[in-house]
Parts: structure tokens; C-alpha cells; sequence
């Protein structure tokens, strides 16, 4: 979980602030659960994300892949996965904090979705059988691999829609993701977590 603090970074600040510039969102408006299917050939999670408040809400579960052409490819089963104390997995889709004393002419960032008020958004996770870690701006993990973690935990980014904000439609295969400006997603985003789901997949190591 500290890991995952520290490359959210401003997700707590963001809260306060989104709080006081709309305050329709509330905390636990919006849940996310998961049911995960574990085989020596990969690991599935299909999750949904439910909005249970009056808000619209942008959903930050589109991460794209970047070819060494420069070229960014949206991959919707894609999300950063690396090892947590006591053998946690986390498994997660957001918009990461540029990591301290890195200088990048491009943030890395996650297309959004929008779930409407009252709705429900549904995707999906794929994971090696063996499982590596894969940190956002190819930061090193903190904990080495391990035989086999113990459990899986998704997180989600999302973050209430301020109208305000220019969002940008993209195509991404058969559906339309939004970009929206690095600074806005760093200091509005929260992030919701499922419930730790027990399972030993191994590692690679």
C-alpha cells in the first residue's frame, strides 16, 4: 500500500480539492470489485466499477503501450502490477506521479471512460501465469520477487467530471477513450481498491 501511495503521489490532495470545487462526489460513492480467475496459463480479473452517488465520474482504466516508434497503442486488459508486503500483488489502473527527480517531456497517463451516475463500468486485467512486475516510468520494484505472492488486489483510478475541463476524444479500437491535462488528473484523481482476493500465483524471478 505504501507503494502505492508514493506513486499516486497528490491523489489525497486531489480529493480535498475536488471536494471543494464540485463536492458532489462523495466517499463511497464509488466501489470496484473483481472476480479473478487463476491458471497456470495467465490470470484474468473482470472487474466492475460501480457509482453508486449523483456524480458523473471519469474512470482512468485505459493504459496504452508505447512503441519505440513513439507511437501509443491503448491496451484495455493492461495494468502496472508489482509486489507489496506481505506477499500482496497489486494490480492497478490510474494516473501515476512523475517519481521525484525525474524530468519527462510526456507524463505518463491513463485514458479515462465515464461512468454515468447510478451506473456501472465493467473491464479487465490480464497477468502473465507467472507473474513479473511492471511499475509505472519504469521504476524499479521496491521488494524482489517472491515464489509466489499470496494475494491480488486491484485499485482503479477516477476522478468527478468538472465539465470545465477539456476533455479530448480518441479511437481505440472498437470504443472512444478521453485524454484529459496531466496537472488536472494528478490533483483530482482518488483511487478505489477491491477486496484482497487469496491466491498463490508464482512469480518470475
Amino acid at each position: 500500500m505504501r507503494m502505492l501511495a508514493l506513486i499516486i503521489g497528490l491523489a489525497a490532495m486531489g480529493a480535498e480539492a475536488q471536494e471543494q470545487t464540485m463536492g458532489v462526489l462523495k466517499d463511497g460513492d464509488i466501489s470496484v470489485s473483481v472476480t479473478w480467475d487463476v491458471n497456470p496459463s495467465g490470470v484474468v480479473g473482470l472487474y466492475r466499477v460501480t457509482n453508486a452517488g449523483a456524480a458523473q465520474v471519469y474512470v482512468f482504466d485505459r493504459l496504452y503501450r508505447t512503441a519505440v516508434t513513439g507511437f501509443r497503442s491503448v491496451d484495455p486488459d493492461y495494468a502496472w502490477h508489482w509486489l507489496e508486503p506481505d506477499g500482496v500483488m497489486r494490480v492497478a489502473k490510474f494516473v501515476p506521479q512523475v517519481p521525484a527527480g525525474m524530468k519527462v517531456e510526456s507524463p505518463e497517463v491513463a485514458y479515462a471512460r465515464v461512468l454515468a451516475a447510478g451506473a456501472v463500468l465493467e473491464g479487465r486485467v490480464l497477468l502473465s501465469g507467472r507473474l513479473d512486475q511492471d511499475l509505472p516510468y519504469a521504476v524499479a520494484p521496491a521488494l524482489p520477487a517472491v515464489a509466489s505472492v499470496k494475494a491480488l488486489v486491484f485499485s482503479v483510478g477516477y476522478a468527478e467530471v468538472d465539465p470545465q475541463i477539456e476533455a479530448n476524444a480518441i479511437k481505440a479500437g472498437d470504443e472512444v477513450v478521453l485524454s484529459l491535462p496531466f496537472d488536472w488528473l494528478i490533483t483530482h484523481q482518488r483511487i478505489a481498491s477491491a477486496e484482497a482476493f487469496a491466491a498463490a500465483v508464482p512469480m518470475q524471478r
